[in-house]
């Protein structure tokens, strides 16, 4: 996280202040007292940490500002703001790593389970469109199994821990991709 921050304020660029709005949201959050019934084990730790590392050098790799087209810049905003909406909207659940924490259902939690996961996905794939469609689509491939290993982590310990969260699961029956998965 902290190579995510440093990146996003390098330049000054649009691209890198909008990116920094995450950041400073985490950072807010992490200030808040959160309840933890209990921390995840270490292979769910572990399986989160790839998904942690992908942004860095996704970001650093992205094209400089000026080549980036408007639907770009689209999926660009639409993944910070659902990223930062889904973070605030967890407020004091919300932890770096997997823990049993408070499950949330309100906000973008209504539609899918992962919906911070989803506009990281969106800023990701943008980061790299704005170099090439094969770039994109390159990242995109990646980034979803990664994604999927901390959200089947995440999912086994809350649903482990939370019958809430199991309902929760009935419920809300997309993870990450409505009608899909």
């Amino acid at each position: 996280m902290i190579f995510t921050v440093a990146m996003s304020v390098r330049d000054g660029t649009p691209l890198e202040l909008a990116v920094a709005a995450i950041p400073l949201v985490v950072g807010i959050l992490l200030l808040l007292e959160r309840p933890l019934r209990r921390p995840g084990s270490l292979g769910q730790t572990m399986a989160s940490l790839p998904a942690m590392a992908l942004a860095g050098p996704v970001l650093a790799a992205a094209a400089p500002w000026p080549r980036w087209d408007a639907s770009i810049i689209l999926m660009l905003a639409s993944g910070v703001i659902l990223t930062v909406v889904s973070l605030a909207t967890l407020g004091r659940s919300f932890g770096v790593l997997p823990a049993a924490r408070r499950p949330v259902d309100r906000g973008p939690y209504r539609w899918i389970r992962h919906p911070a996961y989803l506009g990281q996905l969106l800023i990701l794939a943008a980061c790299g469109l704005s170099t090439s469609p094969q770039m994109g689509g390159l990242i995109a491939i990646a980034a979803i199994p990664i994604l999927g290993l901390r959200i089947r982590a995440e999912e086994q310990l809350l649903g482990g821990e939370w019958p809430v969260y199991r309902e929760y699961m009935e419920r809300v029956r997309w993870r990450l991709f409505p009608l899909v998965w």
